[in-house]
This record gives structure tokens, sequence and C-alpha cells, in this order.
């Protein structure tokens, strides 16, 4: 009995002495680069044929989520979530009509797939 106590013990020690058992990993970003913010694209730096190329690709979007938002679901959740993104729609819809500039990257956010109903 008193070998066994010992031999657990020994690889109790050898293994605590050793390299750790799970590694760990880093979701860190990058910070971005100086010049980063001076590259972000926005509407006023588009041609009036691209605005309108962009005026229907929201227009499209948000009747596509219409009807998704009729038919997809009757969960409260993916309908708060398709009412979130026809709101913002309509709102860079807006900003677009009216001249306003906005970068172009909320145009892809608006427009993107809602992550609880991919489609």
């Amino acid at each position: 009995m008193g070998m066994r106590k010992i031999a657990i013990v020994a690889l109790i020690a050898s293994i605590g002495a050793g390299a750790p058992l799970l590694s760990s990993v880093s979701f860190a970003q990058p910070a971005p680069a100086p010049g980063a913010a001076a590259n972000t694209q926005t509407a006023a730096s588009l041609s009036p044929a691209d605005k309108a190329a962009l005026l229907k690709k929201l227009k499209d979007a948000k009747q596509h989520d219409k009807e998704a938002r009729k038919g997809w679901s009757q969960e409260p959740l993916t309908q708060a979530t398709y009412d979130s993104k026809i709101k913002d729609i309509n709102r860079l819809i807006d900003k677009l009509q009216k001249g306003e500039d906005f970068p172009l990257s909320d145009v892809d956010k608006a427009v993107a797939s809602p992550g609880s109903t991919p489609y």
C-alpha cells in the first residue's frame, strides 16, 4: 500500500513539473495602423452612378428584410433583429438622399445577414 502512494505522488509531481497541460489562446486584435482611418471610404467619395447603385442596394435589402420578417420566423427576437436592420437601412437611405456623409462600412453592416437568422 505504501508503494502505491509513493508511485501516485511521484506521477502527480512529474506531471506538475512538466509543461502546462492547457495552452492559452489570445483573441487580441492588432492595433489599426495610424493611416488606416484615412483610408475609410465614405458616401461623399462616390460618383452619382455609384450613389444610385448604393441606393438601389439599400432598397433591395430593405425589401428583403421586410419579406423575411413576415415569413421567416415568428419569434420576437428574430423579428426585433429585422426591425433593427430595417431601421438602420432607412437611416442610411435618408442620409444618402439628403447628401449627408457616412462610412460605407455602415452599409455593409446594415445589409449583412443578421446573426440570429442567416439567409
